[in-house]
């Protein structure tokens, strides 16, 4: 029976050669030879029998088989990573790293100040924090767990598992110096509201608003940004409840509705669902979350 030669290590150039296009690229980004990844992609070609790139001016090219290896190499590169998160996620230390990601506001209203508890629990526990909205982290495995903003019914993106931590309320908010030099009822006040990186100036929630002819513009995609914009009067802005009421020198709209609008769901990828460090911290989030609910719900005033 034939025994194939390939080698997983020239398969990892080929990816990456696949996905930068460029030999010179991979030979950057690993720190070898441009000589080397040439000698590794040809290695594997000649193990193969058959061309994987067009080489031309512009880089390489996939050609057709090229194209079907990278299906086949990808898996079995899922395949890898999948199994050496099963298997350290057999690890029952309560020690070790947990890498976090959420947006700020969650961050530094809500988790980090009850922190102290799980620190004082579990000494032997790193903590990583990154702030961001982006799911992606979890997906590429750059993260281990994440807290997100997202709509009412929207599941989380497959393969990601989780469960809805809280239902959160939002309001209306702008500084006094901004309503005293804005007359909202005049289409020619120069009042806008801060967007939060949507490209429609006039997108759902300021339809929703007290004013829904003023169009949003200067987009902020973090909850900080935005409450030192509306300070600094440079907008309004839709804010969570939690955050804005608790924010000096911003104030809610007279009148302005409460919106229940967005959840929290806590995020992870079904590989680490057996990590123990992970599912303490999980058992964490969702016992602070439940505590929480009157306040994110808008029902209470203070955390």
């Amino acid at each position: 029976m034939h025994k194939s030669s390939m080698s997983w290590d020239d398969v990892q150039f080929f990816l990456s050669v696949a996905r930068s296009g460029s030999a010179r690229a991979t030979a950057q980004l690993l720190g070898v030879s441009h000589s080397t990844v040439s000698r590794r992609v040809d290695n594997l070609e000649s193990d193969l029998g058959t061309r994987l790139f067009d080489r031309n001016v512009g880089g390489y090219t996939l050609t057709t088989e090229g194209r079907s290896m990278m299906e086949y190499a990808e898996q079995a590169e899922d395949a890898l990573v999948s199994a050496e998160l099963h298997l350290h996620g057999r690890d029952t230390e309560l020690s070790g790293l947990i890498r976090l990601t959420m947006p700020d506001n969650i961050a530094n209203q809500i988790l980090i100040p009850e922190m102290v508890n799980f620190t004082r629990k579990y000494p032997d526990i790193n903590i990583e924090f990154s702030v961001s909205s982006n799911v992606f982290e979890l997906m590429r495995r750059e993260s281990d767990i994440a807290l997100r903003f997202m709509g009412f019914g929207n599941p989380p993106p497959q393969p990601l598992i989780g469960r809805k931590v809280a239902s959160v309320a939002t309001c209306f908010y702008a500084s006094d110096d901004y309503l005293a030099n804005h007359d909202l009822s005049d289409p020619d006040s120069g009042a806008r509201w801060l967007g939060w990186g949507e490209t429609d100036r006039f997108p759902q929630w300021v339809k929703a608003s007290p004013y829904p002819d003023i169009p949003a513009q200067y987009s902020m995609d973090q909850a900080g940004s935005q409450v030192a914009a509306v300070r600094a009067g440079i907008g309004m802005a839709m804010l969570p409840c939690f955050l804005g009421d608790a924010c000096e020198g911003i104030y809610r709209l007279p009148n302005a509705p409460v919106l229940l609008n967005h959840e929290i769901w806590l995020l992870s990828h079904p590989d680490l669902r057996e990590v123990t460090r992970l599912r303490k911290f999980r058992e964490f989030v969702v016992e602070l979350f439940e505590r929480k609910q009157a306040w994110l719900a808008g029902e209470e005033s203070v955390g």
